[in-house]
């Protein structure tokens, strides 16, 4: 097949049949005169807009939700905004669910779509924002008066990222937002335009739409993509360094070879008891999972204290000197787990004790009478001494709670934590199966 050949399947895939769109407009249309006739009856000076892709019509078959956004005016102190925009939502549906990101919102299905309810600050423009979610309807605006024809590229440009597995802004995924997708395409002007210009990426590369950009603002990121709403901010300020790679690679490797794969890759088959055995007695490595139950926390908020206990767990090993080949953190919001793919974890009884240089006398006067069978090695006073702690399994249930571990994960662990290896750890179900597949790449 040729590269339009695959696109144009890719497409017939991932575009809703105009009678899939109509159902959504017709959806939101009803929501907007509920909210509004309730806002009006309620004494609010309240409107509702239609935000996200469904609103710019870059969403994907199969995905049906809508974004209502309760737009509030500004001089509304935070706390009325929360009381009565979660107030007004719940007028939607008898079957409501409160979410929270910066502030509370409502999740809800009516007439089988799920939709989210926000309430935010109608502000006069994007420098006055008072809540992140406030950018949101200037986002939609800009993109709709300027995708034009370029929709079903945005479209291709999501699906392309999903596939890759570079898809989702969250903080579990750290990866491209569909915003900045469109942004991109709009950028480039077409999806091939932009894998074109993705094969060539360098880190640190700015893209400003609008030729705007904050000069005294830094971003570290590595990409940095300004809003054309907001010169401070960058859209892609989400997407970590490994994502992006696996972009440039994803772009890399579908230029060279285009095919329908790269769009909709061959599902992952949860790893099971005899395969992860024989792979690590091939590997000579041993596979280690500090599992525990999930907080009550929204995954935002779950996954960046669960990346900081690995980070803490990795370091207390390596500082004790074992070595962990990889790691990852993984949950299914009711579990939780640190998988730890070592290389060294059992070491000798001794180790070695490093003390002070000979030419400070003072100090190693204090160091002699301490460890009267120290030795000199190089310039150094050492001395040989019983290694506490033998076993990094035995290293990690001891000290795990010295670790960092953030607020909520604190709370599991201490009331209860559990140590397993190797096959043990598929106890925690498929969806971990699949990711020990990913993390360990057999």
């Amino acid at each position: 097949m040729s590269t339009e050949e695959i696109l144009g399947e890719a497409l017939s895939g991932i575009k809703p049949d105009e009678e899939d769109a109509e159902t959504l407009r017709a959806v939101a249309r009803d929501i907007i005169k509920i909210l509004d006739t309730n806002a009006k009856n309620m004494g609010l000076d309240v409107y509702a807009v239609h935000v996200g892709s469904t609103a710019r019509n870059t969403w994907l078959k199969g995905t049906k939700d809508i974004d209502i956004f309760l737009m509030f005016p500004p001089e509304t102190p935070r706390e009325k905004l929360e009381e009565y925009g979660l107030k007004l939502a719940r007028t939607v549906s008898d079957h409501c669910v409160e979410k929270y990101a910066e502030h509370p919102y409502i999740k809800t299905v009516f007439e089988g779509v799920d939709i989210d309810l926000v309430p935010c600050y109608r502000v006069s423009d994007s420098s006055r924002i008072q809540s992140a979610v406030d950018r949101s309807p200037f986002h939609n605006r800009y993109v709709q008066s300027h995708i034009g024809e370029l929709c079903d590229d945005a479209r291709l440009l999501k699906q392309f990222t999903r596939g890759a597995g570079v898809y989702g802004s969250e903080l579990k995924t750290q990866g491209f937002s569909g915003y900045l997708c469109e942004l991109l395409v709009i950028y480039y002007g077409s999806f091939m335009n932009v894998i074109k210009s993705g094969a060539n990426l360098r880190r640190g590369y700015v893209i400003d739409v609008n030729d705007h950009m904050d000069h005294f603002v830094e971003h570290p990121e590595p990409l940095i993509v300004i809003d054309p709403v907001d010169p401070k901010r960058n859209v892609a300020a989400a997407l970590s360094e490994q994502k992006f790679f696996e972009f440039i690679d994803a772009c890399r490797r579908f230029l060279k070879s285009p095919s329908m794969d790269m769009f909709f890759p061959p599902g992952i088959e949860p790893i099971d008891d005899e395969e992860l055995k024989e792979l690590l007695k091939k590997r000579g490595t041993l596979l280690v999972a500090v599992t525990f139950d999930s907080p009550d926390i929204v995954e935002d908020t779950l996954y960046p204290q669960l990346r900081r206990v690995e980070e803490s767990v990795v370091g207390l090993l390596e500082r004790h000197e074992f070595k962990v080949y990889r790691s990852g953190a993984w949950s299914d919001m009711d579990k939780c787990a640190i998988i730890l793919e070592m290389l060294v974890w059992e070491l000798p009884d001794i180790e070695r004790h490093i003390g002070p240089p000979v030419d400070e006398k003072e100090h190693s006067l204090k160091f002699l009478e301490k460890y009267p069978d120290a030795y000199i090695l190089g310039y150094r006073y050492v001395v040989d001494i019983p290694r506490r702690y033998t076993g990094a399994i035995d290293l990690i249930r001891a000290k795990l709670l010295t670790c960092g571990l953030g607020k909520n994960v604190a709370g599991s662990i201490r009331e209860k934590f559990d140590v397993v290896t190797n096959e043990e750890i598929l106890c925690l179900g498929d969806d971990l199966g699949k990711f020990l597949r990913e993390l360990i790449r057999p």
